[in-house]
């Protein structure tokens, strides 16, 4: 499964509380406090604009714990570059946080596939 067939799950509430969950137990992990309202039809600009400032102030000053976020989220070289080329306009920060939610939102939705059968 890639990131383009993810589309239809943006819209499933207990996928979306599921893939918050995930992204807020993940930062917490390395102490980095993300909230969510519950608030499935914001969920991903609610999101993206707490881990972006994260994400861009850890690519300066934490290198180690920027990429043991990246490690933790299961990111990979190839997803990272793939993006880079295809979005010349966002900032770096920009284009990985997109990816992290995403990522999460990838990892809820192969689990609860799996889960099912």
């Amino acid at each position: 499964m890639n990131f383009t067939d993810l589309a239809p799950y943006f819209n499933k509430l207990d996928v979306i509380k599921e893939t918050a969950n995930q992204i807020i137990k993940d930062f917490d992990m390395f102490g980095i406090e993300i909230k969510f309202s519950g608030n499935a039809y914001n969920a991903y600009d609610e999101l993206f604009e707490q881990i972006e400032p994260h994400i861009n102030k850890l690519i300066s000053s934490n290198q180690q714990k920027f990429m043991g976020i990246l490690y933790r989220i299961d990111l990979s070289d190839e997803q990272i570059k793939k993006a880079l080329k295809e979005n010349t306009s966002e900032s770096f920060s920009e284009i990985l946080s997109d990816l992290i939610i995403k990522r999460e939102l990838q990892k809820v939705v192969i689990r609860n596939h799996y889960k099912s059968k």
